[in-house]
């Protein structure tokens, strides 16, 4: 069995490999345009030819969510106190600042990335390892930055409309996005290279809790009040990218507020 189990793991491997290239392709592609000449592309419309395969697996999350993330994030609420939630969440951000940065340049924006530099800094120094968010307690604000922004900033328009399964609404462009973060990210790398899967899970496990619980009042308050969830949420999804590409400081405004 031990060598099935070695086969296997070099296989899995040799895929990551593969997309992980993949993805770097994207970034050296960005790499080599001018940020001050963006291409000109619409990154703000969305085809839906995936309609049909989407609201089934907007069925399945609806499902998820009401027999197993909610009841989780319940109790999450129910034990964990707000400031260790709070801290959490903290935490995940500023393990992500390599990433942040990694965008912030690939856009061109010194500032920005300066100001990554800045709050991982003073978060690890001065908020207990990025416990406490002590740079946004000063004034200097988290604007995360994905590659999924970047390829916008650079002209890659939307791509067709996808839901994933349990990671719901997204585009293609921003599914490539994923994969570019992941390889931008060094504690992915240092995780996978020194076989610490257990750090790969547990922080893919609080992300998840996390990204649930952030977004809980929001889906609540889209199944009280939308019509028609699928297609409510294809717009929410669509404005706050729209508004995170364009570092817009309107855009929690097309959001319900989330609790």
């Amino acid at each position: 069995m031990a060598p099935l189990k070695g086969s296997k793991m070099s296989i899995f491997r040799k895929i990551s490999s593969a997309i992980m290239m993949t993805a770097l392709s994207f970034t050296l592609a960005a790499c080599a345009i001018n940020p001050k000449d963006p291409v000109n592309a619409d990154t703000t419309s969305v085809s839906d030819p995936l309609k049909p395969f989407n609201k089934v697996m907007l069925s399945i999350n609806e499902f998820l969510d009401k027999v197993l993330f909610n009841p989780i994030d319940t109790a999450y609420r129910t034990v964990v106190p707000e400031v260790a939630r709070n801290g959490v969440h903290n935490v995940l951000e500023n393990v992500k600042s390599p990433v942040y940065l990694a965008n912030e340049l690939l856009q061109g924006d010194l500032d920005g990335a300066g100001k990554v530099v800045t709050r991982f800094t003073i978060n690890t120094l001065l908020g207990v390892g990025g416990i406490i968010d002590q740079a946004g307690n000063s004034g200097i604000t988290n604007a995360p930055e994905d590659f999924g922004q970047t390829m916008a900033v650079w002209g890659v328009p939307n791509g067709p409309y996808i839901v994933w399964p349990i990671f719901g609404p997204s585009t293609l462009r921003d599914s490539v996005g994923i994969v570019g973060d992941i390889a931008m990210d060094p504690l992915y790398w240092y995780a996978r290279n020194n076989d610490k899967t257990g750090l790969q899970y547990t922080r893919a496990g609080l992300t998840l809790v996390d990204t649930k619980h952030k977004y809980r009042g929001t889906m609540d308050d889209l199944r009280r009040n939308s019509g028609d969830l699928y297609t409510s949420l294809q717009s929410v999804y669509l404005q706050r990218r729209n508004a995170l590409i364009n570092d817009s400081s309107s855009k929690k405004a097309s959001l319900p507020e989330m609790e």
